[in-house]
């Protein structure tokens, strides 16, 4: 069985999968293994990789060996099943999924229009709030200037009558 996992998984794949999800391109993913763009070409095509060169590209990867003798993309997304029965449109989704025991296939049921007016409305609301509140602060900080312009000149005029004096 463990011959059959080996032949299963397609080594040179898993290192071009690798390679792509850290965003490097094959000069560059090259470079830090020794070697030229068109073997790594070449890597990528081989379902087996010997070990030592294996190990090269594991540590230039920052990954086990392991991962890319084992790793099999297919199987990625195998465990995501639709097993619910009910999502309630509770938490302000735009739609729900329902599926009912007559069938395996979940119906979805949108609400576009009236969520999106529901939103606006919502967003209006809280555009008037935030200009209502900066209004108030506005307002706030325009008493407070006038206080300390008054109490400015009151002690301008105070030690005009001190140097006065």
């Amino acid at each position: 069985m463990n011959e059959e996992r080996e032949v299963k998984v397609h080594q040179g794949r898993n290192i071009r999968f690798f390679r792509n999800a850290k965003d490097m391109k094959q000069e560059d993913f090259a470079e830090r293994i020794g070697m030229t763009q068109p073997f790594v070409v070449k890597i990528e095509k081989q379902s087996i990789i010997d070990e030592t060169m294996l190990a090269k590209c594991a540590e230039a990867l920052g990954i086990s060996v392991e991962m890319i003798k084992e790793f099999e993309p297919e199987k990625m997304f195998s465990g995501f099943t639709c097993n619910f029965d009910k999502i309630e449109n509770t938490n302000g989704a735009i739609f729900s999924i329902l599926k009912d025991g007559s069938s395996s296939t979940p119906t979805n049921h949108y609400y576009p229009i009236e969520k999106i007016m529901e939103l606006n409305k919502q967003n209006a609301e809280l555009t008037q709030k935030n200009a209502d509140l900066y209004e108030r602060m506005l307002q706030s900080e325009k008493e407070k200037n006038a206080f300390l312009e008054e109490k400015v000149a009151f002690l301008e005029k105070m030690l005009a009558e001190k140097s006065k004096e």
